[in-house]
């Protein structure tokens, strides 16, 4: 995902008021904007620390689609952060229950990318364990958090075969096979 599609904060659902800021504090609403905008202006000058942190600071202000997407975004490439799949998802689907549905596509596809990252040396018992803590991390609400990792690996197995990658495919089926009711 490149700079270009991360989502910049305007038309969101925050009003845009001009006040002079020499007479009254800007409203949390204001400042989380401001953060925003600093997240955009870092991340079109490639200061992913820079973005990383604004974005982390509107989030703790409040639960923005837009904090969460763009900093998901940079977990997910490793940009000014550690690349963590989990953690990108984590955020990636916390902006889906927001309404982004854009990042629900990308919650998928590093969950993916968290799986795919170990296939070769995995064993389905690993497999298993790997989707169970990425279940259990990403998606908390569910309430059969099992099958919510069968069904996890399902489509993962699911896309190594549309890959091709019989291999990665039949180990993932084993653990759902073995692990999965």
């Amino acid at each position: 995902m490149s700079k270009e599609n991360m989502q910049d904060g305007h038309g969101s659902h925050h009003d845009h008021q001009h006040h002079d800021h020499s007479e009254e504090p800007m409203t949390q609403q204001e400042v989380v904007q401001s953060l925003l905008v600093l997240g955009q202006v870092a991340l079109n000058a490639g200061d992913y620390e820079s973005a990383v942190e604004a974005y982390a600071s509107a989030l703790q202000l409040e639960r923005n689609d837009v904090a969460l997407y763009n900093l998901a975004s940079l977990y997910a490439r490793g940009l000014g952060v550690r690349q963590d799949f989990r953690e990108a998802a984590r955020l990636f689907h916390e902006a889906e229950l927001l309404g982004n549905v854009r990042a629900g596509k990308l919650c998928a596809k590093c969950m993916f990318d968290y799986i795919d990252a170990n296939i070769q040396s995995a064993t389905p018992a690993k497999v298993y364990a790997a989707m169970a803590v990425f279940v259990a991390q990403v998606y908390p609400e569910a309430t059969d958090q099992k099958q919510e990792v069968g069904n996890g690996l399902t489509a993962i197995g699911n896309t190594y075969l549309s890959k091709g990658d019989q291999d990665a495919a039949n180990k993932v089926f084993a653990a759902v096979d073995e692990f999965c009711d």
